[in-house]
Protein backbone atom coordinates (compact mmCIF):
# COMPACT_ATOMS: atom_id res chain seq x y z
CA UNK A 1 0.00 0.00 0.00
CA UNK A 2 1.21 3.51 -0.77
CA UNK A 3 0.28 6.87 0.68
CA UNK A 4 -1.46 9.49 -1.38
CA UNK A 5 -1.75 13.23 -1.18
CA UNK A 6 1.30 13.73 1.02
CA UNK A 7 3.82 16.30 -0.13
CA UNK A 8 7.55 15.81 0.12
CA UNK A 9 7.74 19.03 2.16
CA UNK A 10 5.68 17.59 5.00
CA UNK A 11 7.79 14.43 5.16
CA UNK A 12 11.06 16.37 5.05
CA UNK A 13 9.85 18.74 7.77
CA UNK A 14 8.95 15.81 10.00
CA UNK A 15 12.35 14.21 9.47
CA UNK A 16 14.08 17.48 10.33
CA UNK A 17 12.06 17.90 13.54
CA UNK A 18 12.92 14.36 14.57
CA UNK A 19 16.62 14.94 13.83
CA UNK A 20 17.09 18.08 15.88
CA UNK A 21 18.58 17.49 19.28
CA UNK A 22 17.77 13.79 19.29
CA UNK A 23 14.02 14.53 19.52
CA UNK A 24 12.51 17.89 18.71
CA UNK A 25 9.24 17.02 20.43
CA UNK A 26 10.79 16.33 23.83
CA UNK A 27 9.78 19.74 25.14
CA UNK A 28 6.22 19.25 23.91
CA UNK A 29 5.44 16.07 25.85
CA UNK A 30 1.96 16.16 27.32
CA UNK A 31 2.07 16.68 31.10
CA UNK A 32 0.40 14.48 33.67
CA UNK A 33 -0.23 11.50 31.41
CA UNK A 34 -3.83 10.81 32.39
CA UNK A 35 -7.13 12.59 32.73
CA UNK A 36 -8.83 12.60 36.10
CA UNK A 37 -12.15 11.38 34.74
CA UNK A 38 -11.10 8.66 32.29
CA UNK A 39 -8.23 6.73 30.72
CA UNK A 40 -7.81 7.82 27.13
CA UNK A 41 -6.27 5.77 24.34
CA UNK A 42 -5.80 6.95 20.76
CA UNK A 43 -6.17 5.39 17.33
CA UNK A 44 -5.62 6.66 13.79
CA UNK A 45 -6.88 4.31 11.09
CA UNK A 46 -8.31 4.19 7.56
CA UNK A 47 -11.99 4.61 8.37
CA UNK A 48 -12.54 5.91 4.83
CA UNK A 49 -11.26 4.58 1.52
CA UNK A 50 -10.58 1.12 0.17
CA UNK A 51 -9.61 -0.37 3.55
CA UNK A 52 -12.35 1.15 5.71
CA UNK A 53 -14.03 -2.18 6.53
CA UNK A 54 -10.89 -3.61 8.14
CA UNK A 55 -10.22 -0.45 10.16
CA UNK A 56 -13.78 -0.42 11.49
CA UNK A 57 -13.59 -4.09 12.48
CA UNK A 58 -10.28 -3.56 14.28
CA UNK A 59 -11.76 -0.66 16.23
CA UNK A 60 -15.01 -2.48 16.98
CA UNK A 61 -13.26 -5.47 18.54
CA UNK A 62 -11.47 -3.14 20.94
CA UNK A 63 -14.63 -1.14 21.70
CA UNK A 64 -16.54 -4.31 22.57
CA UNK A 65 -13.92 -5.19 25.17
CA UNK A 66 -13.67 -1.67 26.58
CA UNK A 67 -17.47 -1.60 27.00
CA UNK A 68 -17.19 -4.81 29.01
CA UNK A 69 -14.41 -3.37 31.18
CA UNK A 70 -16.26 -0.11 31.75
CA UNK A 71 -19.41 -1.97 32.71
CA UNK A 72 -17.39 -3.60 35.50
CA UNK A 73 -16.02 -0.33 36.87
CA UNK A 74 -13.27 0.44 34.39
CA UNK A 75 -9.61 0.34 35.44
CA UNK A 76 -8.89 1.80 38.85
CA UNK A 77 -12.38 3.28 38.89
CA UNK A 78 -11.92 5.13 35.59
CA UNK A 79 -13.62 4.22 32.31
CA UNK A 80 -11.40 3.46 29.32
CA UNK A 81 -12.10 5.55 26.24
CA UNK A 82 -10.72 4.89 22.75
CA UNK A 83 -10.53 8.04 20.62
CA UNK A 84 -10.49 6.98 16.96
CA UNK A 85 -9.57 9.37 14.13
CA UNK A 86 -9.78 8.75 10.39
CA UNK A 87 -6.58 9.11 8.37
CA UNK A 88 -7.93 7.68 5.09
CA UNK A 89 -4.59 5.85 4.78
CA UNK A 90 -2.87 9.19 4.24
CA UNK A 91 0.54 9.62 5.87
CA UNK A 92 0.16 13.33 6.59
CA UNK A 93 -3.23 12.87 8.25
CA UNK A 94 -1.89 9.99 10.36
CA UNK A 95 0.98 12.18 11.58
CA UNK A 96 -1.39 15.08 12.34
CA UNK A 97 -3.78 12.73 14.14
CA UNK A 98 -0.96 11.35 16.27
CA UNK A 99 0.10 14.83 17.39
CA UNK A 100 -3.51 15.69 18.20
CA UNK A 101 -4.13 12.51 20.16
CA UNK A 102 -1.10 13.07 22.37
CA UNK A 103 -1.13 16.86 22.68
CA UNK A 104 -4.84 17.70 22.63
CA UNK A 105 -6.59 14.52 23.72
CA UNK A 106 -3.78 13.54 26.14
CA UNK A 107 -3.95 9.83 25.49
CA UNK A 108 -1.88 7.42 27.57
CA UNK A 109 -1.11 5.19 24.63
CA UNK A 110 -1.69 4.79 20.90
CA UNK A 111 -3.15 1.52 19.64
CA UNK A 112 -4.71 -0.28 16.68
CA UNK A 113 -3.24 1.91 13.94
CA UNK A 114 -3.67 0.38 10.48
CA UNK A 115 -1.42 -0.28 7.48
CA UNK A 116 2.23 0.03 6.70
CA UNK A 117 2.92 3.57 5.51
CA UNK A 118 0.81 5.35 8.11
CA UNK A 119 2.28 3.19 10.89
CA UNK A 120 5.80 3.92 9.64
CA UNK A 121 5.08 7.66 9.77
CA UNK A 122 3.37 7.63 13.17
CA UNK A 123 5.93 5.58 15.10
CA UNK A 124 8.66 8.28 15.16
CA UNK A 125 6.12 10.74 16.56
CA UNK A 126 5.04 8.28 19.27
CA UNK A 127 8.68 7.61 20.11
CA UNK A 128 9.44 11.32 20.46
CA UNK A 129 6.56 11.75 22.89
CA UNK A 130 7.47 8.57 24.78
CA UNK A 131 3.97 7.14 24.27
CA UNK A 132 3.41 3.37 23.90
CA UNK A 133 2.38 2.31 20.39
CA UNK A 134 0.50 -0.98 20.69
CA UNK A 135 -0.79 -3.53 18.17
CA UNK A 136 -0.35 -1.85 14.78
CA UNK A 137 -2.20 -3.77 12.09
CA UNK A 138 0.72 -4.31 9.75
CA UNK A 139 3.71 -6.61 9.56
CA UNK A 140 6.50 -4.99 7.54
CA UNK A 141 9.92 -6.39 8.37
CA UNK A 142 11.54 -3.25 9.79
CA UNK A 143 8.87 -3.20 12.48
CA UNK A 144 10.26 -6.52 13.76
CA UNK A 145 13.98 -6.07 13.11
CA UNK A 146 14.33 -2.56 14.59
CA UNK A 147 13.70 -2.54 18.34
CA UNK A 148 11.72 0.43 19.65
CA UNK A 149 11.08 1.02 23.36
CA UNK A 150 7.58 2.29 22.49
CA UNK A 151 6.35 -0.27 19.95
CA UNK A 152 4.58 -3.52 20.96
CA UNK A 153 3.31 -5.90 18.27
CA UNK A 154 0.76 -8.66 18.86
CA UNK A 155 0.80 -10.36 15.45
CA UNK A 156 3.28 -12.30 13.36
CA UNK A 157 5.11 -10.39 10.63
CA UNK A 158 4.19 -10.40 6.95
CA UNK A 159 7.35 -12.41 6.34
CA UNK A 160 6.25 -15.09 8.81
CA UNK A 161 2.86 -15.29 7.08
CA UNK A 162 4.45 -15.53 3.63
CA UNK A 163 6.89 -18.22 4.77
CA UNK A 164 3.96 -20.26 6.09
CA UNK A 165 2.15 -19.94 2.76
CA UNK A 166 5.21 -20.92 0.71
CA UNK A 167 5.92 -23.96 2.90
CA UNK A 168 2.29 -24.99 2.46
CA UNK A 169 2.54 -24.64 -1.33
CA UNK A 170 5.68 -26.76 -1.39
CA UNK A 171 4.11 -29.40 0.86
CA UNK A 172 1.08 -29.90 -1.38
CA UNK A 173 3.16 -29.85 -4.56
CA UNK A 174 2.15 -26.55 -6.17
CA UNK A 175 5.23 -25.39 -8.08
CA UNK A 176 4.11 -22.86 -10.70
CA UNK A 177 3.54 -19.80 -8.52
CA UNK A 178 2.71 -16.18 -9.38
CA UNK A 179 2.48 -13.00 -7.30
CA UNK A 180 0.22 -9.94 -7.33
CA UNK A 181 1.71 -7.00 -5.43
CA UNK A 182 1.26 -3.27 -5.09
CA UNK A 183 3.39 -0.98 -7.25
CA UNK A 184 4.93 0.57 -4.14
CA UNK A 185 7.99 0.18 -1.90
CA UNK A 186 6.11 -2.20 0.39
CA UNK A 187 4.86 -4.17 -2.63
CA UNK A 188 8.35 -4.54 -4.01
CA UNK A 189 9.54 -5.56 -0.54
CA UNK A 190 6.96 -8.36 -0.65
CA UNK A 191 8.21 -9.42 -4.10
CA UNK A 192 11.80 -9.55 -2.90
CA UNK A 193 10.82 -11.52 0.21
CA UNK A 194 8.89 -13.99 -1.91
CA UNK A 195 11.86 -14.52 -4.21
CA UNK A 196 14.02 -15.22 -1.15
CA UNK A 197 11.44 -17.63 0.24
CA UNK A 198 11.07 -19.55 -3.02
CA UNK A 199 14.81 -20.01 -3.53
CA UNK A 200 15.44 -22.69 -0.85
CA UNK A 201 12.35 -24.52 -2.12
CA UNK A 202 13.89 -24.68 -5.60
CA UNK A 203 10.96 -22.80 -7.13
CA UNK A 204 11.01 -19.81 -9.49
CA UNK A 205 8.54 -16.93 -9.39
CA UNK A 206 6.69 -17.88 -12.57
CA UNK A 207 4.84 -14.59 -13.13
CA UNK A 208 4.05 -11.34 -11.37
CA UNK A 209 1.56 -8.50 -11.70
CA UNK A 210 1.34 -5.12 -10.00
CA UNK A 211 -1.33 -2.50 -9.35
CA UNK A 212 -1.61 0.91 -7.70
CA UNK A 213 -3.00 1.09 -4.18
CA UNK A 214 -6.69 1.91 -3.99
CA UNK A 215 -7.05 2.22 -7.76
CA UNK A 216 -9.23 -0.82 -8.44
CA UNK A 217 -7.50 -0.96 -11.83
CA UNK A 218 -6.59 -4.63 -12.16
CA UNK A 219 -6.60 -5.15 -15.93
CA UNK A 220 -2.82 -5.17 -16.42
CA UNK A 221 -2.28 -7.38 -13.37
CA UNK A 222 -4.87 -9.90 -14.55
CA UNK A 223 -3.25 -10.03 -17.99
CA UNK A 224 0.20 -10.58 -16.47
CA UNK A 225 -1.04 -13.54 -14.41
CA UNK A 226 -3.23 -15.19 -17.06
CA UNK A 227 -2.00 -17.72 -19.59
CA UNK A 228 1.06 -18.69 -17.55
CA UNK A 229 -0.10 -22.16 -16.53
CA UNK A 230 0.00 -21.09 -12.89
CA UNK A 231 -1.08 -23.41 -10.13
CA UNK A 232 -1.19 -20.74 -7.42
CA UNK A 233 -1.12 -16.94 -7.09
CA UNK A 234 -0.14 -15.16 -3.89
CA UNK A 235 -2.14 -11.96 -3.44
CA UNK A 236 -0.30 -9.05 -1.86
CA UNK A 237 -3.22 -6.64 -2.11
CA UNK A 238 -6.12 -5.96 0.23
CA UNK A 239 -9.66 -4.68 0.58
CA UNK A 240 -11.46 -3.38 -2.51
CA UNK A 241 -8.35 -3.93 -4.63
CA UNK A 242 -8.34 -7.64 -3.83
CA UNK A 243 -12.07 -7.88 -4.52
CA UNK A 244 -11.62 -6.27 -7.94
CA UNK A 245 -8.72 -8.53 -8.88
CA UNK A 246 -10.34 -11.81 -7.79
CA UNK A 247 -13.61 -10.94 -9.53
CA UNK A 248 -11.90 -10.29 -12.87
CA UNK A 249 -9.26 -13.02 -12.56
CA UNK A 250 -11.86 -15.71 -11.87
CA UNK A 251 -13.54 -14.81 -15.16
CA UNK A 252 -10.46 -15.29 -17.35
CA UNK A 253 -8.10 -17.65 -15.51
CA UNK A 254 -6.99 -20.70 -17.45
CA UNK A 255 -7.65 -23.85 -15.46
CA UNK A 256 -7.85 -24.05 -11.69
CA UNK A 257 -5.53 -21.55 -9.99
CA UNK A 258 -5.43 -21.59 -6.20
CA UNK A 259 -5.37 -18.11 -4.62
CA UNK A 260 -3.46 -17.42 -1.39
CA UNK A 261 -3.35 -14.24 0.67
CA UNK A 262 -2.04 -12.93 3.94
CA UNK A 263 -4.37 -11.92 6.75
CA UNK A 264 -4.50 -8.23 5.85
CA UNK A 265 -6.58 -9.02 2.75
CA UNK A 266 -9.71 -8.85 4.91
CA UNK A 267 -11.32 -12.29 5.20
CA UNK A 268 -14.85 -11.14 5.98
CA UNK A 269 -14.84 -8.54 3.22
CA UNK A 270 -13.75 -11.17 0.69
CA UNK A 271 -16.54 -13.54 1.70
CA UNK A 272 -19.23 -10.84 1.76
CA UNK A 273 -18.22 -8.97 -1.40
CA UNK A 274 -17.25 -11.94 -3.58
CA UNK A 275 -19.79 -14.47 -2.30
CA UNK A 276 -19.25 -17.77 -4.19
CA UNK A 277 -16.17 -16.36 -5.94
CA UNK A 278 -14.45 -16.33 -2.55
CA UNK A 279 -14.81 -20.08 -2.06
CA UNK A 280 -11.40 -21.76 -2.13
CA UNK A 281 -9.45 -18.60 -1.25
CA UNK A 282 -6.73 -19.59 1.23
CA UNK A 283 -5.65 -17.00 3.80
CA UNK A 284 -2.95 -17.05 6.46
CA UNK A 285 -4.26 -15.80 9.80
CA UNK A 286 -2.46 -14.30 12.78
CA UNK A 287 -5.32 -14.93 15.22
CA UNK A 288 -7.39 -17.98 16.20
CA UNK A 289 -10.55 -18.77 14.26
CA UNK A 290 -13.21 -16.39 15.69
CA UNK A 291 -15.98 -18.90 14.93
CA UNK A 292 -14.52 -21.83 16.85
CA UNK A 293 -14.62 -22.53 20.55
CA UNK A 294 -11.29 -21.40 21.91
CA UNK A 295 -11.88 -19.37 25.10
CA UNK A 296 -10.81 -16.11 23.49
CA UNK A 297 -13.03 -16.65 20.42
CA UNK A 298 -16.06 -17.42 22.58
CA UNK A 299 -15.39 -14.34 24.70
CA UNK A 300 -15.05 -12.20 21.58
CA UNK A 301 -18.34 -13.37 20.07
CA UNK A 302 -20.17 -12.81 23.35
CA UNK A 303 -18.80 -9.31 23.90
CA UNK A 304 -19.30 -8.30 20.28
CA UNK A 305 -22.96 -9.35 20.34
CA UNK A 306 -23.47 -7.48 23.61
CA UNK A 307 -21.82 -4.38 22.20
CA UNK A 308 -23.82 -4.30 18.95
CA UNK A 309 -26.45 -6.84 17.97
CA UNK A 310 -25.77 -6.65 14.22
CA UNK A 311 -21.96 -6.89 14.48
CA UNK A 312 -20.38 -9.79 12.56
CA UNK A 313 -17.35 -11.59 14.05
CA UNK A 314 -14.16 -11.78 12.02
CA UNK A 315 -10.43 -12.28 12.42
CA UNK A 316 -9.40 -8.64 12.51
CA UNK A 317 -12.09 -7.86 15.05
CA UNK A 318 -10.79 -10.63 17.28
CA UNK A 319 -7.28 -9.16 16.96
CA UNK A 320 -8.70 -5.79 17.95
CA UNK A 321 -10.27 -7.27 21.07
CA UNK A 322 -7.07 -9.08 22.02
CA UNK A 323 -5.15 -5.81 21.70
CA UNK A 324 -7.62 -4.19 24.08
CA UNK A 325 -7.22 -7.06 26.57
CA UNK A 326 -3.44 -6.61 26.54
CA UNK A 327 -3.68 -2.86 27.10
CA UNK A 328 -6.18 -3.25 29.94
CA UNK A 329 -4.04 -5.86 31.67
CA UNK A 330 -1.02 -3.56 31.43
CA UNK A 331 -3.07 -0.63 32.73
CA UNK A 332 -4.03 -2.68 35.79
CA UNK A 333 -0.34 -3.27 36.47
CA UNK A 334 0.75 0.31 35.77
CA UNK A 335 -0.20 1.75 39.15
CA UNK A 336 -3.15 3.75 40.53
CA UNK A 337 -2.24 6.85 38.50
CA UNK A 338 -0.81 5.40 35.28
CA UNK A 339 1.40 7.40 32.98
CA UNK A 340 2.71 6.55 29.54
CA UNK A 341 6.01 5.63 31.16
CA UNK A 342 4.49 3.28 33.75
CA UNK A 343 2.21 1.72 31.12
CA UNK A 344 5.20 1.12 28.87
CA UNK A 345 7.04 -0.59 31.73
CA UNK A 346 3.99 -2.73 32.53
CA UNK A 347 3.67 -3.82 28.89
CA UNK A 348 7.34 -4.83 28.87
CA UNK A 349 6.69 -7.16 31.82
CA UNK A 350 3.72 -9.05 30.37
CA UNK A 351 5.27 -12.50 30.24
CA UNK A 352 3.30 -15.44 28.81
CA UNK A 353 -0.05 -13.67 29.09
CA UNK A 354 -2.73 -16.19 28.06
CA UNK A 355 -5.65 -14.34 26.49
CA UNK A 356 -7.67 -17.57 26.20
CA UNK A 357 -5.74 -19.87 23.92
CA UNK A 358 -3.55 -17.12 22.43
CA UNK A 359 -0.39 -16.30 24.36
CA UNK A 360 1.34 -12.90 24.28
CA UNK A 361 4.89 -12.81 25.62
CA UNK A 362 6.77 -9.53 26.07
CA UNK A 363 9.99 -8.73 27.88
CA UNK A 364 12.15 -5.59 28.09
CA UNK A 365 14.24 -6.88 25.19
CA UNK A 366 11.38 -8.33 23.15
CA UNK A 367 8.29 -6.31 22.25
CA UNK A 368 6.94 -8.77 19.67
CA UNK A 369 4.32 -10.78 21.45
CA UNK A 370 3.38 -13.57 19.02
CA UNK A 371 4.53 -15.63 16.02
CA UNK A 372 1.16 -17.38 15.58
CA UNK A 373 0.22 -18.15 11.94
CA UNK A 374 -2.46 -20.53 10.66
CA UNK A 375 -3.58 -21.40 7.11
CA UNK A 376 -7.33 -21.22 6.50
CA UNK A 377 -9.68 -21.44 3.53
CA UNK A 378 -13.06 -19.94 2.71
CA UNK A 379 -15.22 -23.01 2.17
CA UNK A 380 -18.75 -23.76 1.08
CA UNK A 381 -21.38 -21.35 2.38
CA UNK A 382 -18.40 -19.01 2.93
CA UNK A 383 -17.48 -20.70 6.20
CA UNK A 384 -13.86 -20.60 7.40
CA UNK A 385 -12.08 -23.97 7.26
CA UNK A 386 -8.85 -24.68 9.12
Amino acid sequence: MTSRGVGRGRRDALKELLRLGGGAFAGLAAPGGWAADEIRLGQSASFSGAFAAQAAAYRDGALAYFQHVNGSGGVGGRPVRLISLDDGYDVGRAVDNTHRLVRQDRVLALMNYTWTNTVKAAIPVAESYGVPFVAPYTGYEELYTRHSPQVFTLRASFGMELDKILRHLSTIGLQRVGLLHYDSPSGRELRDRMLQGLQPLGLPLQAQGAMRTGSGDVTAAVQALTGQGLQAVVLGVSGDDAVAFIRQFRQVQDGRVQLYARSLIGTRQMAEALKDLSVGLSISQTAPNPFKNSPVAKEYRSLLARWRADAVPDYIGLEGMMAAKVVVEALRRAGPEPTSRSLNAALSRLRNLDLGGYVVDFSPGNHHGSRYVDITMIGRDRQIVN
